[in-house]
């Protein structure tokens, strides 16, 4: 709220002066009654007037910013009032400037400037207040200076309390204990065996362990075993696979989409699908979460010679928006500000920030970052050459690249940042200078630098690769030898025509291999010019002592040599055509006069070439397209910047998305968001620790930033290890924690949509684990056996099975959503998948000798089996007679009838009663809610 005009008390109305009514007023206070703030006066101002104030006015008139010279964050600070003097006149809300101005009906001078104007009940709320006396706390204190927000200060690594005697394992339960303590809670026990190995085993691989595995930890439930297990399953490459699409989750993977149909590509890229190889490559190998960052931002500058780790800049590419540059620009800022930071830097778009002290023109510093970029193709060992980067044309679709790399370069080093108001870029400030690139200056706590970097010959001009010079010699050296072989056929040709005989199948051979020969001196020509115009890239970039001068004319020379062998053979070829349409029966008249028109240019062709031989032209063909041979350095500065120690948001923001993902909730519940706006912490002391650990590991001989590190120590702490729930519905601690905030029992909580389905596979033993590759189509979901991550994920289409269990929204899912509808039994009760899969493992657990027809107690044993396979743990007694039961009924409901055999399904179900019964088993288990949660 601002005051730009004066604004008094009622005295103006009637033409008093200022000074006047001022001296009034002063008098007036001096005999009035003091004014006395009662319960309820208190009470409104504590429980609806601050708050109000807090949401709708601190922005301009709080901490942040004092608009005007205004601060409305506490009653002192209104009474004191700003350049117009007090905004409010306690017992008198007709004459208080805050009143009129939110009342204010023209709207360039209305408060709150921007949003809906205050409701009739919140304005009504107000005048209470202020004609009750405008009371307020005796010790209210102005709100924080916001740069000193908890986020906003570089962690420590906070003393471990001396808490939990008796179970804590580790400094994480030690941190959980104090709280608990604190509260009165008592955390539960450990949970049983079977339950802790499903909840790890879904946990880091994301799949259910093995009957087989199942049994061999029950036979050892001890410590010793649990923790083979987690190095084991940290050690599996599945778990890479498992945890890269939490990070997709938040790094926004998405193929590319936009009119698939056409097909054209407006959003994403296509081939990004090799940043997603590289996320579970990189995970696999425990590469640090700060080298993911740096690679991700900048892989073009910091590592632009290594071709394993330039895909990583599909994280730039994913934001790509064809029609409008300045999407990609304003995503690129939003989600690095969300995903790395913490912070929401696209709210100071239009303006400064309204709670963090982020100004507008740190948004633009940041977009500075990534002003220059553009992207590009690069060629890939093995796969045809993808072509260069077309540029926007408009009305113009572009169809998905099906080979190669896509990925991010500095293209336009000297790009400028102009500053434009109201989110709009036409509305660029005029005269104002170009803003340099920066963080948002409150976090830099001083100036910010980065340097031009110089690139690699081969980063510039990827023609200078000895694979793409090997495929290339290797493609003209097999055109060659097929030429030579064909020359030698027709050669044989001829020779065996009587010329006698057959005078006209000696000409038709002899233009035959006039042909022949052609081609193959087109051949040889193309490879020799390929071995010249190598030569003098390798003059033209100091690799060779040849002059480089010298060495671009023999390889222009060699290429007008290509051109002339190219004519002849399209002579010959014409003379062939014409000699066969002359000497056809049947032949039309037009058509002998193309084939004379033609051969009289392919002629004419041969003349202009030989013309051109002796041309001293130096310029040739490049191999490759060629980019700038700088990179602004602009995005390295920003990564490493982003993982120095004492940035105060980087892993705070990391190991925060780690505890949520184990625990089902975070410590800080808006991981997008850990400003002023945001919700505060559960426990900060463990996030700092967290943060710390992560950056400076405490265990000798662990890398820093090493996730694996931190997968390990959670899962091996007692807080991960505790049981989910209590037998007793009273139990004390829910009276105090009923949410369970403060993590007394492990949080249980249904599977990921992507966990469910590969579940249904893994548990059927028929899932394939094939690693990486281009993205599957969604089609080929209820069909295909491969993991969930590998399938096409995009915002324009998804598959029916995944969306009905909340899978991610690609556009935006710092946190999944979790919802229950009917719709996801249904799809576990009659997919299609559901159905082959409780098949399936119905006809395996029947070739098991304990579960034969024939044994003693084979029903008992099946529907054991059956438990442990599917549920990943024994059935309980009443859990055993209720299932022999069902399949007591259901066999002697299959026996009176007729069981037809089903044609057209991938797994019919078995005409056979007991089988039958078995599958029906098994797949009720699958629609068990046990299999569908993590306990």
């Amino acid at each position: 709220m601002i005051w730009p005009v004066p604004l008094v008390g009622r005295c103006a109305g009637i033409g008093m002066s200022r000074t006047v009514a001022v001296f009034l007023g002063l008098l007036l206070a001096m005999v009035a009654p003091v004014v006395r703030a009662d319960d309820a006066g208190l009470a409104a101002y504590e429980g609806q007037i601050r708050p109000l104030l807090k949401e709708r006015c601190y922005a301009c008139h709080g901490a942040l910013k004092e608009q005007a010279g205004l601060r409305l964050d506490t009653v002192a600070a209104m009474l004191e009032g700003g350049d117009s003097g007090p905004a409010i006149e306690p017992g008198e809300s007709e004459f208080s400037p805050l009143v009129e101005r939110i009342i204010e009906h023209d709207e360039a001078l209305r408060m709150p400037p921007e949003g809906e104007p205050l409701t009739n009940e919140q304005v009504t709320l107000i005048r209470s207040w202020i004609d009750a006396g405008a009371a307020a706390p005796s010790d209210e204190t102005p709100e924080p200076d916001p740069r000193e927000h908890w986020a906003f200060q570089a962690p420590t690594r906070p003393e471990v309390p001396n808490s939990g005697a008796g179970w804590v394992r580790d400094p994480i339960d030690a941190f959980l204990a104090a709280e608990h303590e604190r509260l009165g809670l008592e955390p539960l026990d450990e949970a049983p065996p079977h339950v802790l190995l499903r909840r790890v085993y879904l946990d880091l691989i994301g799949l259910p362990p093995t009957r087989e595995e199942l049994l061999e930890f029950l036979a050892d439930p001890s410590d010793a075993a649990y923790e083979r297990v987690v190095d084991r399953l940290l050690a599996d490459p599945r778990h890479a696979e498992r945890w890269a699409r939490h990070w997709m989750d938040v790094w926004r993977y998405s193929d590319w989409y936009g009119r698939r149909a056409v097909p054209d590509v407006l959003n994403s890229y296509a081939m990004i699908w090799r940043w997603r190889d590289w996320i579970v490559n990189k995970l696999d190998e425990d590469a640090g979460y700060d080298h993911l960052l740096r690679m991700m931002l900048a892989a073009d500058e910091l590592a632009p010679d290594d071709p394993e780790e330039l895909p990583a800049t599909g994280y730039v590419v994913r934001n790509f928006y064809r029609w409008n540059y300045n999407t990609w620009m304003a995503d690129s800022v939003e989600h690095t500000g969300k995903a790395f930071l913490g912070l929401t830097i696209n709210c100071a778009h239009c303006h400064d920030h309204k709670y963090d002290p982020i100004r507008h023109e740190d948004y633009f510093a940041f977009r500075a970052f990534f002003e220059p970029i553009e992207l590009r193709h690069d060629r890939v060992p093995g796969e045809p050459d993808p072509g260069p980067y077309p540029k926007y044309e408009y009305g113009k679709a572009y169809k998905p690249i099906t080979s190669g790399m896509v990925r991010v370069f500095d293209e336009k080093l000297d790009a400028e940042t102009f500053l434009y108001t109201r989110g709009e870029a036409r509305n660029v400030v005029p005269g104002r200078p170009p803003i340099p690139p920066g963080p948002p200056r409150f976090l830099t706590r001083g100036d910010f630098e980065f340097e031009p970097i110089d690139l690699p010959d081969e980063a510039a001009y990827p023609g200078l690769k000895s694979f793409l010079r090997q495929e290339e010699t290797d493609t003209r050296q097999a055109a060659l030898d097929q030429a030579q072989v064909a020359l030698t056929a027709a050669r044989q040709a001829l020779e065996a025509i009587d010329a006698q005989s057959d005078p006209e199948g000696l000409t038709t051979a002899q233009l035959a291999l006039q042909v022949a020969e052609e081609t193959e001196q087109v051949a040889q020509a193309d490879l020799e010019s390929l071995r010249l115009r190598i030569a003098a890239d390798d003059a033209r970039f100091g690799r060779s002592e040849a002059d480089a001068d010298e060495a671009a004319r023999a390889a222009a020379r060699s290429e007008r040599a290509l051109a002339l062998a190219r004519a002849r053979l399209e002579l010959a070829g014409a003379e062939q055509a014409e000699h066969q349409v002359r000497h056809q029966a049947d032949a039309a008249e037009d058509a002998l006069a193309k084939a004379e028109q033609r051969l009289a240019t392919t002629r004419q062709a041969v003349e202009t070439a030989e013309g051109a031989l002796d041309s001293d032209a130096t310029s040739y063909t490049p191999l490759s397209p060629s980019y700038p041979e700088q990179s602004t350095g602009r995005r390295a500065a920003l990564a490493r910047w982003l993982t120095q120690r004492d940035n105060p948001l980087t892993a705070r923001v990391a190991v925060n998305y780690l505890w949520g993902w184990h625990f089902g909730e975070p410590i800080v519940p808006t991981p997008h968001d850990f400003g002023r706006n945001g919700a505060p912490p559960s426990n900060q002391s463990l996030l700092d620790w967290l943060a710390v650990e992560l950056m400076e590991p405490s265990s000798p001989g662990v890398e820093p930033w090493s996730m694996k590190h931190l997968h390990r120590r959670i899962v091996m702490s007692a807080a991960y290890r505790m049981a989910s729930h209590t037998s007793d519905p009273n139990h004390p601690n829910a009276a105090i924690d009923r949410e369970n905030r403060s993590l007394w029992r492990f949080r249980p909580g249904r599977m990921e949509a992507e966990v469910i389905r590969d579940s249904l596979l893994q548990v059927a033993g028929v899932l394939d684990l094939a690693r990486g590759g281009p993205e599957i189509d969604q089609a080929q979901g209820l069909t295909s056996r491969r993991r969930s991550l590998y399938f096409a994920h995009h915002g324009e289409g998804s598959m029916q099975f995944l969306e009905l269990f909340d899978a991610p929204d690609p556009g935006e899912c710092y946190r999944r959503t979790t919802s229950v509808v009917p719709q996801q039994s249904l799809a576990l009760a009659n997919s299609e998948l559901a159905l082959n899969m409780a098949r399936t493992i119905a006809a395996q657990l029947g070739t098991d000798p304990s579960c034969d027809p024939e044994a003693e107690g084979s029903e008992s044993a099946f529907i054991r089996a059956a438990f442990e396979r599917v549920l990943s743990r024994p059935p309980s007694d009443e859990e055993l007679t209720l299932s022999r039961g069902f399949l007591d009924r259901q066999i002697a409901l299959f026996e009176g009838a007729e069981l037809p055999e089903v044609a057209g399904s991938a797994t019919p179900p078995s005409t056979d009663p007991r089988t039958r019964a078995n599958e029906n088993l098994i797949h009720a288990l699958l629609n068990h809610h046990d299999f569908v949660t993590i306990r």
